[in-house]
């Protein structure tokens, strides 16, 4: 797979631009927007945190995140996703609405352009376009695997994990704003040289969780913002079954010989 066409499937199959895939060829058309992004989810705000005064460091950060990590076990949020393609000058953008239950069960729904489900169970991972009934089929392994930049997104409940595949840095740190508190970005660049982009993580130690990321790879640029995020809502396990709607076709990546 291209590195072009890789970045192209960050944040669970942005684009779904799997190379041999049949539906591929397919032209899209309109389609409605469904009426709800996500169930409705009870939760609280994210945790806060005192202002402080010390230096912002890597193993602060990470210490601050895995307090939050060990603290979630659920997690809504709704995202806006924005791809930048150098070589054409085309951007494109995707509005979507995310549902986590620890440890890897997700579900995401895409409201626009073109209405989607993808769901995990932690094992498996589907992909379902609705208009065209056409379903991708996955294990999770190997979809991180064709993607590793995916890392980046589904890692809720294991940011603190990150630097077991990242080499990591602080690399803006701005003015405390009228709370105390202070925006920050961190630059992680995968450990495996030939992974070729590199991730940045917007926070703010008010509540060291990701406010936007930023991943830039080759030929490509995507920014996703987030927002509305709800910690630990009681969110139903049956949430993340999936089984294909009658009279899908059903593609499973990656495809056989």
């Amino acid at each position: 797979m291209s590195l072009p066409c890789r970045a192209l499937i960050l944040a669970v199959a942005a684009t779904l631009a799997l190379p041999g895939a049949a539906w591929a060829k397919k032209a899209a058309k309109p389609a409605e927007k469904p009426a709800a992004a996500s169930p409705a989810a009870t939760g609280t705000d994210l945790p806060l945190f005192e202002p402080t005064t010390a230096p912002i460091t890597v193993a602060g950060v990470f210490e601050r995140l895995k307090e939050v990590d060990d603290r979630m076990g659920s997690l809504t949020l709704t995202y806006r996703q924005t791809i930048r393609l150098e070589e054409s000058g085309s951007a494109q953008s995707k509005e979507c609405a995310l549902t986590f239950l620890k440890p890897k069960k997700l579900r995401i729904e895409y409201l626009e352009p073109e209405p989607q489900t993808v769901v995990s169970d932690g094992a498996k991972f589907w992909v379902w376009r609705k208009w065209s009934n056409q379903v991708i089929e996955s294990s999770a392994a190997d979809w991180r695997k064709a993607e590793p930049a995916l890392e980046g997104l589904l890692n809720f409940g294991a940011y603190a994990e990150l630097r077991k595949n990242y080499d990591v840095s602080v690399a803006t740190v701005a003015p405390a704003g009228p709370d105390k508190h202070r925006a920050f970005a961190l630059e992680l660049r995968p450990k495996a040289k030939d992974a070729g982009f590199v991730l940045v993580l917007k926070m703010s130690t008010k509540n060291y969780f990701p406010i936007a990321a930023q991943l830039t790879a080759a030929g490509a640029f995507i920014v996703t913002e987030f927002d509305k995020t709800r910690f630990n809502p009681d969110v139903p396990k049956s949430l993340f079954d999936f089984t294909p709607p009658k009279g899908a076709d059903v593609f499973h990546y990656p495809s056989n010989p």
